[in-house]
């Protein structure tokens, strides 16, 4: 029997959350990331991962957003998760390296290939030092937008000489936070860099700006297409060694 017919009934249909499932799964199918074979049995692993924080899930919608909308982030952030806890993050890197600059053709790369990742992550890097000033605090917002736990340095190069300890702990995701906890810890973080009183909302206009102007920038006139998904395995791909704070 399909997990959610034995379910309480909540804020979001069952119709449209297993629709909205479903789809997710079969992008991910259709992109390569999982087999055909794995939809049902991942399918059911997202909904019952739903169900299990479904009060704390819906507690937190907010109504001025599209329930489709919202249900798709908080869908698209489970998979995300269960992919990297079933050991599939490696082969949806991979997966990445063969098409973020090759228009979707799936196919090992040569050395010249790899040469050519390379040069992007140091473009990418180029890019951030843009920002003058505001780079360190961009950076931070990238990174634990896309879920990658800054550095110690991250946090004192942003907030220089108010640096407080408590901002480490604040930092200090877990990987699985829905993007309104991201706004949450980084206006917090930033409230005290900065000796303001903003609220969440303020941290999610300048990361949408941040994000933004690094794409229109990464891509330039140049032939890359960066989307902010591509741009977040990129990210991944330069940060994910350093994870301890």
């Amino acid at each position: 029997m399909d997990i959610a017919t034995k379910q309480k009934k909540g804020k979001f249909s069952t119709q449209m959350l297993t629709s909205i499932v479903s789809i997710v799964v079969k992008k991910y199918i259709k992109n390569g990331y999982l087999e055909a074979s794995q939809y049902e049995d991942t399918r059911q692993t997202v909904l019952e991962k739903y169900y299990a924080k479904q009060d704390r899930i819906e507690s937190l919608y907010d109504s001025r957003a599209k329930p489709e909308t919202y249900i798709s982030a908080v869908v698209y952030k489970m998979l995300l998760e269960i992919l990297r806890s079933q050991g599939a993050k490696e082969k949806h890197q991979a997966q990445y390296q063969k098409t973020i600059l090759k228009g979707g053709v799936q196919r090992e790369l040569n050395p010249e290939e790899k040469l050519i990742i390379e040069n992007e992550k140091r473009y990418l890097q180029k890019v951030m030092s843009t920002f003058g000033n505001k780079t360190p605090k961009a950076m931070l917002y990238c990174k634990m937008f896309f879920r990658i736990k800054p550095t110690w340095q991250d946090i004192k190069d942003y907030a220089k000489e108010n640096f407080d300890e408590k901002m480490i702990s604040i930092a200090n995701i877990s990987g699985d936070e829905l993007d309104k906890e991201i706004f949450a810890r980084l206006c917090e973080i930033s409230n005290i860099a900065e000796n303001k009183q903003n609220k969440p909302d303020a941290a999610r206009m300048f990361l949408n700006k941040t994000l933004e102007s690094i794409i229109a920038r990464i891509n330039g006139n140049r032939k890359a297409n960066y989307t902010e998904e591509s741009l977040q395995v990129l990210f991944e791909l330069i940060y994910t060694k350093n994870k301890n704070m």
